[in-house]
């Protein structure tokens, strides 16, 4: 992330939305480029340098390439990443060499049903969005039909992640296992939903375990093809983050630029039914914002503990009223329902990112309901 001193400096010599719209800019233009290098070195070596029908050759890089591209390289990666514990998937050309496009036959009723599901799911469109017609039907062609019996564990938590998911009839449980204690359901998946993606996008290990609660039908698309076909895991992960903050009134009022900066920041988490996220009295250490399931807060004083607020509506957002005021937390926020999911942002951060939607988050503060005043409703009714 951006150290604070180098804000300080870019801020004063910069417009954020221009400077933004240039760095997107250098590194499309630079993907694009490296793209089509790729391409055509493989093509030079699939057609043979004497095959009258081969394409043209990439142009051999010069020293000046190189330097106009490390240049636009450091355009686009001068905003630091916080390092993660596993490394995003990467693309290069011996990978693409050896790399075997699979294709399963399917009725064109299906294909189309398929790409039916992707554009209903805006998850998966975050995924496929940047594909035509002809390449998102390239992936579909690639995704082979997998059977589910009930009770199945499609994927198990901590196990390599082999392939992506899309269900196309029947349900599952997500489980997620915390530290040693026993796994507790967190999500639901029916016809129409993805998962699998995250381990493929990071190399990473399963996160989760989803286990089929009926006879199902899913459509699988191995690692590979994933990486290759689709996109790699800051890019989409960037992305989704963005379309799902710019959803979100709060969030309006941040450029284009900041609302980059945030995403960057942000950290999905999962919590089990009645799992605390955070306990009245302890120091603030994350702002916390809702993007699935449900979660309520109490408070605890004479009269016991009481439930104050109901958060359900992806968006919204709870944990900073500690971080504002440097205070104990006024209350203890526990996931309900089936579990949430929250992407989080770290105290160290929240300063940084937070500054130009800082006085509208103050004056919320004042809306949040005082012990006293839920207590005497209690009474009333």
């Amino acid at each position: 992330h951006f150290c604070m001193e180098w804000l300080v400096d870019w801020h004063s010599q910069h417009d954020p939305e221009q400077d933004e719209l240039a760095r997107l800019r250098a590194e499309l233009d630079l993907l694009v480029e490296r793209r089509k290098e790729l391409r055509l070195v493989l093509e030079d070596e699939r057609f043979g340098e004497d095959d009258d029908e081969a394409p043209p050759k990439a142009t051999p890089r010069s020293q000046e390439d190189d330097a106009e591209e490390l240049e636009k390289m450091g355009r686009c990666e001068s905003i630091g990443r916080r390092p993660g514990v596993s490394a995003p998937a990467t693309i290069d050309a011996e990978r693409m060499r050896n790399w075997q496009k699979p294709h399963y036959d399917k009725p064109q009723e299906v294909r189309d049903k398929i790409k039916d599901i992707i554009g209903k799911n805006e998850k998966l469109q975050v995924l496929f969005g940047h594909l035509n017609e002809s390449s998102v039907y390239d992936v579909i062609d690639a995704m082979k039909p997998v059977d589910v019996e009930v009770g199945t564990n499609l994927i198990t938590q901590g196990e390599e992640g082999v392939f992506f998911y899309i269900v196309e009839e029947g349900t599952f449980d997500v489980f997620v296992a915390r530290e040693d204690g026993p796994a507790g359901k967190v999500l639901e998946y029916n016809a129409g939903a993805m998962f699998g993606e995250l381990a493929l996008m990071y190399n990473a290990p399963r996160a989760a375990t989803v286990t089929a609660t009926s006879n199902a039908k899913v459509w699988a698309l191995d690692r590979d093809s994933f990486q290759m076909m689709l996109a790699t895991a800051e890019n989409t992960k960037k992305s989704q983050y963005e379309e799902f903050l710019s959803t979100i009134e709060l969030f309006r009022h941040m450029t284009k630029y900041e609302v980059c900066q945030l995403s960057d920041l942000l950290e999905s988490e999962l919590f089990d039914v009645d799992e605390t996220l955070m306990q009245q009295g302890d120091e603030g250490t994350n702002f916390y914002i809702l993007e699935d399931g449900e979660a309520k807060a109490y408070i605890t004083g004479d009269d016991g503990e009481v439930e104050v607020m109901h958060y359900k509506t992806p968006g919204e957002y709870f944990g900073e009223v500690a971080l504002i005021a440097r205070e104990p937390r006024r209350a203890t926020v526990r996931a309900c329902g089936s579990g949430c999911t929250v992407l989080t942002v770290k105290k160290e951060d929240f300063d940084e990112v937070m500054g130009p939607i800082r006085h509208k988050l103050e004056k919320n503060i004042e809306l949040y309901p005082s012990y006293a005043d839920i207590v005497q409703k209690l009474r009333k009714s």
